[in-house]
């Protein structure tokens, strides 16, 4: 072995050797740094650039500098989805996160077997597309023949709005992105459980502490590097959320679903105002930058660390 290395290491110093493998390493990420060029770079810059112009198809285009951007903030429309967007994300959020990491505790306390069933039988609703999704849920939403109205009003409850409903269609799409998300959660945050030393537990029960105490001093605090990635995997996700709505309300009732990305799809192929929705597309990117991005900073700090 050492008669080995030693006759490796004055071919290694050489600086052709060093040439040739630097070389190498740059043909081997030229195809996967021009497919992101080609993919997200030069689309964002084509975003970004047309933000500025008025321009519509088969039009000339004509520069307008800030006046999509300002136009944005003075359209009530506008600022409605944005609110929408702001809502969803935080309900969607929460309720993900809560019933998925609670769901991945008591799938770990039951027996591995039982435990890998009921798993494979909650990840069942990521398989489905989400305008697929958004499908099945709307039919479960009908007023006649929907499922959620049988049920409600097999207990007595009358009067559901439903999706037609201003009231009460964005709460209807956020359970619908739960039931379609929470799975993805239940399966990260399972993978995440496995990590933890079952002699915490032990300690932790030797001590007399509860199931409640043991959550948020042992399995919480031990969870929070996969939290953070769940958090920005799926906050990110829910803020441009847009094949959900889509499928089951299209924005409405009165924009009262309408989300950012909604909102840009609309002025840009519905009413081709192709410049207006590319700055609704760009202050989409620039709101998730500040939502998420001192959140990822810090994640990718503590990896390092």
């Amino acid at each position: 072995m050492s008669t080995t290395t030693a006759r490796l290491a004055p071919l290694r110093s050489r600086p052709g050797y060093a040439k040739r493998e630097l070389r190498l390493a740059y043909f081997l990420i030229l195809p996967a740094a021009l497919a992101i060029f080609l993919v997200m770079i030069l689309p964002l810059g084509f975003a970004i650039y047309a933000s500025f112009f008025q321009y519509s198809l088969g039009q000339p285009m004509v520069f307008v500098f800030f006046d999509n951007y300002i136009a944005f903030f003075k359209d009530a429309t506008a600022l409605r989805s944005l609110l929408n967007t702001i809502i969803f994300t935080v309900l969607s959020l929460s309720l993900c996160i809560s019933i998925g990491v609670g769901m991945s505790v008591l799938l770990k306390s039951l027996s591995p077997r039982v435990g890998n069933v009921l798993r494979a039988i909650f990840a069942m609703p990521i398989l489905i597309s989400p305008i697929i999704a958004s499908l099945i849920w709307r039919y479960m939403y009908d007023p006649t023949y929907g499922l959620i109205y049988f049920v409600l009003n097999s207990i007595g409850l009358h009067g559901f709005g439903g999706l037609t409903a201003s009231s009460t269609a964005l709460i209807c799409i956020v359970i619908t992105d739960v039931w379609h998300a929470t799975p993805f959660i239940i399966l990260v945050a399972s993978a995440g459980l496995t990590v933890i030393p079952e002699e915490l537990y032990e300690a932790a029960r030797i001590d007399g502490a509860g199931a409640a105490r043991t959550l948020f001093n042992v399995t919480l605090p031990l969870l929070t590097k996969t939290l953070v990635i769940l958090i920005l995997i799926r906050g990110t996700d829910a803020f441009r959320v847009f094949d959900l709505i889509y499928g089951l309300t299209g924005g409405g009732p009165a924009n009262s679903t309408t989300s950012l990305s909604i909102f840009a799809y609309q002025q840009a192929y519905e009413n081709n105002q192709m410049g207006y929705g590319m700055a609704v597309a760009v202050l989409t990117l620039i709101a998730l930058i500040l939502l998420f991005g001192p959140l990822m900073r810090n994640s990718a700090r503590g990896r390092a660390e």
